[in-house]
This record gives structure tokens, sequence and C-alpha cells, in this order.
């Protein structure tokens, strides 16, 4: 009788009709741009959206406070706020 590890890892395996795809993990010091990052907090009345990123020609860290409120669909209003510190950038 099979494990169970070995019937997934056999499952797995079978490439019959499947497509495998594989990502690679890349560290930053590889990228050619810098990007910005984002960190999201809850708070009462809606949500805090924080932003950072680097300058290299001005030599500094950029930090920028969106504030996104209950009443405002959150997917739209941080599309918004990529696209705005995108432009900064």
């Amino acid at each position: 009788m099979k494990s169970l590890r070995r019937r997934i890892r056999d499952w797995v395996n079978d490439v019959d009709d499947q497509v495998i795809a594989s990502t690679r993990v890349h560290n930053a010091s590889h990228l050619d741009s810098q990007g910005f990052r984002l960190q999201v907090y809850k708070a009462s009345g809606g949500i805090v959206i924080e932003t950072y990123y680097y300058d290299d020609r001005k030599d500094r860290n950029n930090v920028g406070l969106h504030v996104i409120t209950d009443d405002k669909e959150l997917g739209h209003e941080i599309s918004k706020i990529i696209t705005y510190e995108s432009l900064k950038l």
C-alpha cells in the first residue's frame, strides 16, 4: 500500500496533460530598477497604506501615507495609489 506522501508525489509528477511552471526567486540586488513597497494597516474607519521607496539620485528614503475609508472600494483605491507613486518615481 502506497503512503499518502508517495501518492501525492506520483500525482504531482504525472505530467501527461499538465503544464509545469517554474518560478525563480530573485534577490533584490539583482534587479535593475528600484521598486516601492506598500504596507497595509487596518484602522478604525478604514485602511492606512504606507508607501516606501528609495531615491538613488537624492539618496533619500521617501515615505507616504494614504488613507482609504470604508465607503470606498479597496482595489480601486490601491490601484490609484500605485499609479500615483509610480508617477513620482
